[in-house]
């Protein structure tokens, strides 16, 4: 064996433990968007792409949509749909079959529209079908390989035996979101958000690992319901809970939200001391101010106060889980003694 063949097979090698290492890592969360975003991250890197981008199902439309993308002006596609059968992930997507296109320019299949909305030049590409439970659910692709190489069949390899466990990581994540998100607002059912804080809170007091937890109150949401009625004030929460959503998402990590009751929302910020803690609500807190809701013709502008409670700050008037709860609503009082519309840490009463 050549030294350039030892090489060779020592780069190979090298590739397909960290593809191990990557599948380890998606299998490890339950959270869709982290699962999605990791792969197509560690894809684009771990096969030396210019881009990457996953596509899913849409069961009821029989199309394919952009959910995640990585990559320059990777904005400008997420609203491209491709029927089954269109484009190269198209065909991927009805024929279950995995495709190498050394040149797109001269595959027929190719979809040129995203490159005209991009400006962007795909050269090269591999797409691999997202196969779970016997069904397709969607498409992963990676474009153009860095350094004006060519993709070859032990990169597809490679990205067939990543897209295999994604698609398992996948469909147990949304298994997992149908037995505990909340149907209208999106955001995690009370008592599975009750049992994550427990587990954080049962994490500090083995592990030492500081948790934080915000719960939120919307400033005088009954004028909303009294003056567009109950269906507005839903519509209200639907929007709000996606700012909440999009803000949690953007900072990544394992911070989750949920909708504790009614008008009441929480996130929980596992590895999160005060300071961060702090941040995180003033910047939901902004975003909420600055975007209005759109009510039966009115851009309505609603605030939210929220309350925070910490740990290890506040451990010694901790009891159980759920007294971070009642900690993060009494400072839900200073933010109306301070007129709302702003974010308050938890002052124990001397």
């Amino acid at each position: 064996m050549t030294a350039t063949e030892l090489e060779r097979l020592k780069q190979e090698n090298e590739k397909l433990l960290e593809t191990l290492e990557v599948n380890r890592v998606v299998s490890s969360s339950l959270n869709l968007e982290v699962v999605l975003g990791t792969l197509m991250e560690k894809a684009k890197v771990l096969l030396e792409a210019e881009a990457s981008s996953l596509m899913l199902v849409d069961d009821e439309a029989q199309e394919l949509y952009f959910h995640t993308v990585r990559g320059e002006k990777s904005d400008a596609v997420r609203k491209i749909r491709l029927k089954m059968g269109e484009g190269i992930a198209g065909w991927v997507a009805k024929e279950g079959k995995p495709v190498l296109v050394p040149d797109c320019s001269q595959d027929p299949r190719f979809y040129k529209r995203a490159d005209q909305l991009t400006q962007f030049v795909t050269r090269s590409m591999m797409c691999v079908p997202l196969r779970a439970r016997k069904r397709i659910i969607g498409t992963v692709q990676v474009l153009n390989k860095t350094g004006e190489r060519q993709f070859d069949e032990w990169d597809l390899k490679i990205f067939e035996v990543m897209a295999d466990q994604a698609a398992v990581a996948i469909d147990n994540a949304r298994l997992h979101e149908m037995a505990t998100v909340d149907g209208m607002t999106g955001l995690y059912m009370k008592a599975y958000f009750l049992a994550r804080l427990d587990d954080e809170v049962r994490r500090f007091r083995t592990q030492g690992v500081p948790v934080a937890l915000l719960m939120s109150d919307i400033d005088h949401f009954r004028r909303v319901n009294n003056e567009y009625g109950h269906q507005a004030g839903d519509a209200a929460l639907v929007e709000l809970a996606q700012v909440i959503l999009d803000t949690v998402h953007e900072l990544g990590g394992e911070d989750m939200a949920g909708r504790y009751g009614g008008e009441e929302f929480c996130v929980l910020l596992p590895e999160t001391g005060p300071e961060r803690a702090m941040e995180v609500a003033e910047k939901i807190r902004k975003n909420i101010e600055s975007r209005p809701i759109p009510i039966e013709g009115h851009d309505v502008h609603i605030t939210i106060s929220i309350g925070v409670s910490t740990l290890p700050e506040h451990q010694q008037f901790l009891q159980e889980a759920e007294d971070m709860v009642k900690f993060a609503d009494e400072a839900l009082y200073i933010c109306k003694d301070n007129g709302r519309n702003c974010v308050a840490l938890y002052e124990p009463r001397t």
